[in-house]
């Protein structure tokens, strides 16, 4: 049973031939009174504070949970990243090492193909060296074979337009 400061206050009491007297009771009933509606205020005051700090505690939970929350999403934000940065990387390796096995070929290629043409020019130079002996040779043994007493021709016969590097 809840009593208020007013069931209190206003609380009467039998007569009987030998008791207390009404004044002190009373005076008594209203200090207990004043004493309990002191200690509702107060109780009151106190379950405010406590719904507002339960409020406060609520909110503060729910803030915690979104900071993990975003902590969590930032680490697998990160670990992501990370991962893609890693395989980024792999890639441009992978493809750098492509680049170069494909340009060290192709050096190579040149190489041969420089190497087959200059094989093939030094056969074309060996074989036009052979044909110019073998016409030399030719023209030497025409030489030889001509009569040595032959005359040259006068030199009053040879015109100036006839000469090479004149314009007549």
């Amino acid at each position: 049973m809840d009593l208020t400061p007013l069931d209190i206050e206003h609380a009467t009491f039998e007569s009987a031939a030998v008791g207390y007297r009404k004044g002190s009771v009373r005076a008594f009933l209203e200090r207990v009174a004043r004493g309990q509606e002191a200690l509702l205020r107060e109780n009151r005051a106190l379950r405010d504070d406590l719904d507002e700090r339960a409020a406060e505690i609520d909110d503060l939970r729910e803030a915690e949970a979104e900071l993990k929350r975003a902590v969590i999403a930032a680490e697998r934000i990160g670990t992501e990243m990370k991962d893609l940065a890693r395989r980024e990387a792999e890639l441009i390796t992978s493809s750098a090492r492509e680049a170069a096995q494909a340009a060290i070929r192709q050096g190579r290629d040149e190489v041969r193909a420089a190497e087959a043409e200059l094989a093939r020019l030094e056969r074309s130079q060996a074989l036009v060296r052979e044909q110019l002996r073998g016409q030399l040779t030719a023209f030497l043994r025409a030489l030889d074979a001509l009569p040595s007493e032959r005359t040259a021709p006068p030199v009053a016969a040879i015109g100036d337009e006839d000469l090479p590097g004149t314009n007549g």
